[in-house]
């Protein structure tokens, strides 16, 4: 048997070694009411990223410029692309009839 803390009442417990193995790390329940207690905080207080990233401001006015023309050029590429495959689909039935 594995000793295992309980997250919610922080009472020491055994778990079996097979069920050890599958944890990955987390601490079991002691309890069916524990482990209601942790879903129900988990419901309302979903986990936080590890590491919480600042929001990146470019340093210039010409490093915005060009973040904004590549996201332009960007979009304009896709919507290229799909008319594109408009076109064709257009040309392919026109010139090969059904029936």
């Amino acid at each position: 048997m594995v000793t295992h803390i309980c997250p919610i009442c922080r009472r020491a417990h055994e778990v079996r070694e097979a069920r050890a193995q599958v944890a990955y790390g987390r601490q079991f329940t002691c309890s069916p009411e524990c482990e209601s207690e942790r879903r129900r905080r988990r419901r309302h207080y979903p986990a936080q990223p590890l590491v919480v990233g600042e929001p990146k401001r470019a340093a210039s006015g010409l490093q915005r410029l060009r973040a904004y023309a590549a996201k332009s050029l960007h979009m304009w590429v896709i919507s290229a692309t799909g008319a594109d495959l408009v076109r064709a689909a257009g040309w392919m039935r026109s010139t090969h009839p059904f029936g």
